[in-house]
């Protein structure tokens, strides 16, 4: 179990990093980027085409208003339903 204020917390964090031109918003070139350090970080590969359908998808999911890119309720949103 986890606590909804705690994981909002974490999570308003988390999207502040993401969102590295500080827009308020996360579009696919920050998701991509995420993606790319992730597969560096933990030694996998993952060519562009790969990143850029994985950080679309994200997006499709997430993108609840269909703006093309996540703003921090969408992606507290997003996340909270993993939070039981």
């Amino acid at each position: 179990m986890c606590s909804k204020t705690e994981a909002k917390e974490a999570l308003t964090k988390a999207f502040n990093q993401v969102d590295t031109d500080k827009s308020g918003s996360i579009d696919s070139g920050e998701i991509e980027s995420v993606l790319r350090a992730y597969y560096k970080s933990s030694g996998k590969t993952a060519d562009e085409s790969k990143i850029k359908s994985e950080a679309a998808a994200f997006l499709k999911e997430v993108d609840k208003n269909k703006d093309n890119k996540v703003n921090l309720e969408e992606f507290i949103d997003y996340f909270l339903q993993f939070c039981s």
